[in-house]
């Protein structure tokens, strides 16, 4: 009996999720769909409260529009969302719908438009790679046959009218409306930011997109612990003499690295370390590095490590990332900020349209009676 039970309450929990779900979705495709249509007249944004001094509560997050999260919920309630008896009879009869069946498990199906719109919501990349996996592919399609399967029998068990499920389906309605419409009165004009708002932008955030000098390296590596004195020894002699090899005119650096080198992760890139600020290299490089002009070979340089031969191949000097670089994270920057900022805006504008009345006898009546209804720690029988 209470494994019975005990499965119906997952049950329960699991098509609860899969319903707000559904939900979700539903309310994200007609957010997407309003937002092709236009923004929110400027007029109904302007006449919105004026902000005041008072914090106003953070909104609830929800789906983005035009989010993959939204568009993927968006297609996931398109196909799960309910039809009629005498709709589901008239396309089970359709030739045409069953020509478009592309995975079936008895009467629930995932047609061609459902899978389309699963794979347009993928960045082309993820698509790409989901195409030349056709294993992940078919495993996707059994996922979504298992999930439509449940949602079928949760229906038919009358789950979706449990009271439980209602309250969660409405709160998750609220979110979702509200967010909607904030988003819609708070939407940042289609001109904003302006050019010279962008240009503003990037010079106050030039201290934060300095970019370091950048030194290409190349070494070879000869290793000798610091309390190994004969180790030592005989690689500081391997290492002069490496030096003045690599120090010759018409030296080939990578080539006596790709010989000689015990870094295993260069010495098949001629010691090839790429570019790196001198925060990357070992302290004691550091001021080697610093010194040296584009071609220079060093002396053997020692570390706890061991013996390093440096070569600098190139150097990149230390500069502002340009403003081209930058310019669509820094719009999208500012039209998030200027979004965040009216809806705030327009929240504490609510709240100062009216008076705000609280009855704090009813909320410490409200308080008590959670508390009396909360079950407190278990005891622990002690043995006497």
């Amino acid at each position: 009996m209470n494994q019975t039970l005990s499965a119906n309450k997952r049950l329960r929990v699991t098509a609860a999720v899969l319903l707000i779900a559904v939900l979700a979705g539903a309310v994200a495709l007609m957010r997407g769909n309003d937002a092709q249509s236009g923004e929110a007249s400027p007029t109904a944004a302007a006449s919105a409260p004026a902000p005041a001094s008072a914090s106003a509560p953070a909104p609830v997050p929800v789906p983005a529009p035009g989010s993959a999260t939204a568009r993927t919920l968006a297609a996931t309630a398109a196909a799960a969302a309910p039809s009629s008896n005498a709709t589901a009879k008239s396309q089970s009869n359709s030739p045409q719908t069953q020509a478009t069946a592309i995975a079936t498990l008895g009467a629930v199906r995932v047609d061609r438009d459902e899978l389309m719109r699963q794979l347009q919501a993928l960045p082309p990349q993820a698509r790409q790679q989901l195409q030349d996996n056709r294993a992940g592919l078919e495993q996707w399609l059994r996922a979504r046959l298992a999930e439509k399967a449940l949602i079928e029998q949760a229906r038919a068990q009358g789950w979706q009218d449990q009271p439980d499920i209602r309250r969660a389906v409405q709160a998750a309605e609220e979110r979702i409306v509200m967010q909607s419409y904030l988003d819609s009165v708070s939407r940042a004009p289609d001109g904003y930011p302006t050019n010279a708002d962008l240009q503003a932008a990037y010079e106050r955030a030039k201290p934060q997109l300095t970019v370091p000098a950048q030194y290409h390296v190349s070494q070879i590596f000869l290793p000798a612990p610091l309390g190994d004195a004969d180790a030592v020894a005989a690689a500081r002699k391997q290492a002069q003499d490496l030096a003045k090899r690599a120090q010759a005119p018409k030296a080939d650096f990578a080539a006596l690295a790709q010989a000689n080198s015990r870094d295993e992760t260069t010495r098949a890139q001629g010691g090839d370390i790429g570019f790196v600020p001198l925060a990357q290299l070992t302290p004691e490089m550091r001021p080697v590095v610093q010194q040296m002009k584009a071609g220079d070979v060093s002396a053997p340089v020692q570390s706890a490590a061991g013996f390093h031969i440096l070569k600098l191949t190139a150097l990149q000097p230390a500069g502002v990332t340009p403003f081209d670089q930058v310019s669509q994270q820094l719009r999208a920057a500012l039209r998030s900020q200027r979004q965040e900022l009216a809806a705030r805006a327009y929240m504490e504008g609510l709240l100062n349209a009216g008076t705000v009345s609280i009855d704090g006898a009813a909320l410490n009546a409200a308080f008590e009676q959670s508390t009396a209804a909360t079950p407190g720690p278990a005891s622990v029988a002690r043995a006497p």
